[in-house]
């Protein structure tokens, strides 16, 4: 750009010598079409921290970081440029040793002739490369094309420039993230899965000839310089903008916040706000993700202009000693802790309503469905990979969305075909399964008509690819590529589930048929058959098996068992029972219910720590819990103040038994639990007894189980194993 003239077709390459040139002359060059900029201004532009544009509407060009990192490289770096009308390149020739030797900054002038008449641009060569940086960087092209597609992708996503790595464009990779129309209920309001973050932080004083924001310890020499008319310092405005959303995902590694500085990317995927740190003790504790952190992770991801922060001089991180930091952190999470719990302890009043804050507390659900938008990590990463080719049908959250509306039918039990319209009678009634009594979710088939063809066998009769296209919708949970080992090629599934009639197969109802052309696979299943309805196998099941007889016959001599247990460890890992997943799901649903029960007893907080202290092992577990996480709190359970409601977050898994059990009134009719319990209001009183009974030994049972796994000692069984997994399941499913 040349006067706020845009540059047409603007363009950076970086590029690295071949393998046939030998290892002395092989060099790396980064080189831009530009307008150039003349030998002076690129002398000047060589020393840190200078820059000749104009420092408040454009970048400055180069700092410190330049001249280490391409010490780094090499030995020796030549820095070019030239203007339309100069007759040839010049610049410098910067000798890192020579620098050393000589013991003086000063590099030599170099020109080189243009090639062409009117070029124009600068250019940057790093030659006599030091030992390791060649290799690397041919071992490394993919990681290193993605690192600068991460770093510029706000750049990359104007379009104002393309650049290029070895003759190959990068395109800017966005975060995977639900769309801002999406959204999740917390505490009866709607909070979406994007929070537009536009905070205006005050003005501070910037350097104009240094292209930057002062430093706190800066700043009271420029307000004194302009008190004395130089004009080299000016105040400027700091806003802080960008997004903080939800990840369609969860992951370990894979979230945190980018803070990008004129458009570079300086820290990413930053996880520093989502701790805590304590002022009274200096200890920072980390608020998330907290449930099922290490067998989950997280998803709160984010991007964020941060022009105005201080970068360390090698721009890898900011100054976070300067107040611009600490009041970006105070903008993003919030004064105090995220959690409420925290919060209450630490005497912070209200909820957390910063981005952070909103979205940590709103989106702490993880089990699968439109409740807490998430998908089954299976699912997930099945998406994702389509995500990142760049499938078009996988950029928008609408095909992620119809998997977690599936999850939601899956998890309820819901049944769409307990209302299926009559069948107009495609398959004869000579089939004696469609005399009697039918199936549960079948539709009894019409006899023909005295104007009907002659009917076929039923032994022949079997369902065609199109007609049950026509019974059936899409289930995207289902679909994708399934293969058993890398570097075999993978079916592509569509998955469809009948929504009326049945699937036959030689005169048989059958649960699913596959029909197969190339490597693409069509499977339907019936979610009424018996073996789905009455037996413990899901349709992925037999789609694995379906598709494990495929492969088998396909990819001779393998067998048929080999590939169904590889594909089963490929595409069943959401469904394999893990104890520390098991018990980290039980904590986080635990913690939930803890969490809400200060407001939720709140009126009846006297009878609650009466219970607590009516038994000496409740109270004591109580009293440890407060001296080692809320002190302050201590007292108020004792002398029962006004904040003794405060320390019902506390309990113990005992003492949350022990509440529902002497208040389930408190509990049920969904205020916790979605089971009825004064809703039950039949007139015979000891129907309602007996009714309310039950409804209530069945939440018990739930904690009970819940209690149990966690106080496991050694490894339970397989079998208790799956019993505490459909427990876990089946409270999640029935909490509010």
């Amino acid at each position: 750009m040349r006067s706020g003239t845009p540059v047409e077709g603007a363009r950076l390459d970086i590029v690295w010598s071949k393998e046939n040139v030998p290892a002395q002359d092989r060099e790396i060059v980064i080189i831009d079409n530009g307008p150039g900029m003349s030998l002076a201004n690129l002398q000047n532009a060589a020393r840190a921290g200078y820059s000749a544009n104009d420092p408040i509407n454009n970048l400055g060009l180069f700092g410190m970081g330049f001249n280490i990192s391409t010490a780094r490289l090499g030995e020796e770096t030549i820095f070019l440029s030239a203007t339309p009308e100069a007759t040839e390149w010049s610049g410098i020739r910067i000798d890192f040793g020579e620098l050393i030797r000589k013991s003086t900054f000063d590099a030599s002038v170099v020109t080189e002739p243009k090639k062409i008449s009117g070029e124009c641009g600068t250019k940057i060569i790093v030659r006599r490369l030091r030992e390791g940086v060649y290799s690397d960087l041919k071992s490394k092209e993919t990681t290193i094309r993605r690192r600068l597609e991460i770093i510029y992708s706000a750049i990359l996503d104007k379009g104002d420039v393309e650049i290029c790595l070895q003759g190959k464009a990068l395109r800017p990779l966005r975060h995977c993230v639900w769309g801002s129309g999406r959204f999740v209920m917390h505490k009866g309001t709607k909070v979406n899965a994007i929070q537009e973050v536009d905070v205006d932080l005050g003005d501070a004083w910037f350097d104009v000839s240094r292209n930057r924001y002062l430093s706190d310890f800066e700043s009271g020499d420029a307000e004194a310089q302009a008190a004395s008319g130089q004009k080299n310092n000016v105040k400027r405005p700091r806003r802080l903008r960008g997004w903080i959303g939800i990840q369609r995902y969860f992951d370990t590694s894979e979230f945190g916040i980018d803070f990008i500085r004129n458009g570079r990317k300086i820290l990413i995927g930053d996880k520093s706000m989502f701790g805590y740190e304590n002022p009274d003790t200096g200890t920072t504790i980390i608020e998330y993700p907290v449930e099922l952190g290490s067998t989950v992770g997280g998803r709160i991801v984010g991007e964020l202009h941060v022009d105005y922060l201080i970068p360390t001089y090698q721009k890898n991180g900011f100054d976070t000693s300067d107040k611009s930091w600490r009041i970006t952190m105070d903008a993003i999470r919030g004064a105090g802790p995220i959690l409420p719990k925290r919060r209450q302890a630490l005497g912070y009043s209200g909820e957390n309503t910063s981005p952070v804050g909103v979205l940590a507390n709103a989106y702490r659900r993880t089990e699968s469905g439109t409740k807490g938008l998430a998908l089954s990590r299976e699912v997930a990463r099945t998406f994702l990979a389509e995500f990142k080719k760049g499938n078009p049908e996988y950029q928008n959250d609408d095909k992620w969305y119809r998997a977690a509306q599936e999850e939601d039918k899956t998890r309820g039990g819901e049944n769409e075909n307990t209302a299926n319209p009559v069948d107009p009678g495609d398959i004869p009634s000579d089939d004696p399964g469609n005399y009697g009594p039918a199936e549960p979710g079948t539709v009894p088939q019409s006899a023909p008509t005295k104007s009907s063809p002659e009917p076929q066998k039923a032994q022949d009769v079997a369902s065609e690819k199109g007609d049950l296209m026509s019974r059936c919708d899409k289930n995207v949970s289902l679909g994708g590529k399934y293969t058993y080992k890398t570097g075999r090629a993978a079916f592509e599934v569509t998955s469809w589930k009948v929504k009326s009639g049945q699937i036959r197969s030689n005169g048989q109802r059958v649960p699913c048929i596959l029909f197969q052309d190339g490597v693409e696979v069509d499977f339907f299943f019936d979610e009424t058959h018996s073996i789905l309805e009455e037996y413990p196998i899901t349709p992925k099941q037999l789609l694995l098996q379906s598709l494990a007889e495929r492969f088998s016959v396909r990819d001779t001599p393998i067998s048929l068992q080999e590939v169904f247990l590889a594909l089963i460890d490929n595409h069943l890992a959401d469904e394999r029972i893990n104890l520390l997943s098991l018990k980290e799901r039980s904590e986080a649903a635990l913690s939930r219910i803890r969490d809400g029960l200060s407001a939720l007893l709140a009126h009846r907080v006297g009878k609650c720590i009466s219970l607590i202290k009516s038994v000496p092992a409740e109270s004591d577990s109580l009293a440890q819990t407060l001296l080692n996480e809320a002190p302050d709190l201590l007292s108020a359970f004792q002398d029962e103040t006004d904040n003794a409601a405060k320390v019902l977050a506390y309990v113990s898994e005992d003492t949350l038994l022990h509440f529902v059990e002497a208040m389930p009134e408190e509990f049920l009719d969904d205020k916790v639990f979605k089971l009825p319990y004064k809703k039950i209001a039949f007139p015979d009183a000891t129907q309602n007894d007996r009714l309310r009974r039950i409804s209530l030994d069945k939440v018990m049972s739930y904690l009970k189980d819940i209690k149990m796994l966690l106080r496991s000692g050694s490894k339970p069984s397989k079998s208790e194993l799956i019993r505490y997994a459909n427990t876990l399941r089946v409270l999640e499913d029935r909490m509010a």
